[in-house]
């Protein structure tokens, strides 16, 4: 019981990360003025949403029932559109920090997981993320020189 219990807690805290990502990712989107670049934050809040799915389907496998409570108590705070200018960070940056937390977390799930085909799937779900983290990092780059051209000329 208390396995499990420690199971459930992992699989809680790496399922607001993921849902924290994403909320970041679409915040940055918000704030895009060109639309290849919404798209592109938007589809990777469509990958953290995925793997949140993924993770809710897992612990359903198991017959781990999350309280309603859980699934339904998102964070006004990240819900609302903030501007990006008051806040100290980009959302874009919390995202992607959120990310390497949320493969923290699966290695962890990982770690007391003992089914292998579930270990698989947390796999994936990691190296799903960190190849979206590279990608960004260079989307990062290359948003960052842009403006900085824009401000040279």
């Amino acid at each position: 019981m208390l396995a499990s219990k420690h199971i459930i807690e992992l699989y809680q805290v790496t399922l607001s990360e993921c849902r924290s990502a994403k909320l970041s990712y679409l915040k940055s989107a918000d704030k895009q003025h060109l639309p290849e670049y919404k798209r592109f934050l938007n589809l990777q809040a469509t990958v953290r949403n995925r793997i949140y799915n993924d993770l809710l389907s897992i612990l359903d496998e198991k017959g781990f029932k999350l309280s309603e409570l859980f699934l339904q108590n998102h964070n006004r705070g990240e819900i609302m559109i903030s501007s990006l200018a008051t806040e100290k960070q980009n959302a874009f940056t919390k995202a992607m920090e959120k990310d390497e937390s949320i493969i923290k977390y699966l290695f962890k799930i990982m770690d007391v997981e003992k089914n292998t085909n579930t270990q698989e799937k947390l796999i994936r779900f990691i190296d799903k993320l960190k190849n979206s983290l590279l990608t960004n990092q260079t989307f990062e780059k290359q948003t960052l020189s842009q403006r900085e051209e824009k401000r040279v000329s």
